[in-house]
């Protein structure tokens, strides 16, 4: 039996963070900025590293079963490291309409000043395609608690080189 994922209705980054979408639609900021007047924690552009062990059953391509963890470091556009993101994924559905294989990912992400957690489904099918995929995150410690917002990943080399976003907000709480 193939696992589905919860039919729960999970909150979409427009709802939980809609001054995200501003700081992503706009020209990048500069890397590791507050973006004026949003209370938004906004780093942008940067090159995300991957170290990653795979269990896999191929190499072309995302498989139901596959899973991985990861030790990637983040750059900004100096080619200076920023942060290191802790994580895994697992591999666990075939969707039967496109057969686009979704993902569940957990990670931790650490910069000097802080860090966050992302967690949420991804489509690695679309990730293979070099599209943009997003996760929630969540600031858990220093200069990003009780901020949340959307981490957004793009391949650029498979399983070794990604583009990385990185939107955190201030919510009514904070």
């Amino acid at each position: 039996m193939t696992p589905t994922p919860s039919p729960l209705p999970v909150p979409g980054i427009p709802a939980m963070c809609p001054q995200c979408l501003t700081a992503l639609d706009g020209p990048l900021p500069d890397v590791g900025q507050t973006k004026s007047g949003t209370g938004c924690v906004v780093r942008t552009g940067l090159a995300e590293h991957a170290d990653i062990t795979f269990h896999a059953a191929t190499t072309a391509g995302p498989t139901v079963g596959d899973r991985n963890t990861h030790v990637d470091r983040l750059t900004d556009a100096h080619g200076t490291t920023v942060g290191t993101i802790t994580g895994g994924g697992w591999k666990v559905f075939e969707h039967p309409r496109d057969g686009h294989v979704l993902s569940y990912y957990r990670e931790e992400i650490e910069f000097p000043d802080g860090t966050v957690v992302t967690s949420g489904w991804m489509d690695s099918t679309a990730v293979w395609s070099g599209q943009w995929q997003s996760l929630h995150a969540v600031g858990t410690g220093g200069a990003y608690h009780g901020l949340v917002g959307v981490r957004q990943i793009r391949q650029e080399e498979p399983r070794r080189l990604f583009r990385a976003n990185i939107v955190l907000c201030a919510t009514g709480g904070r």
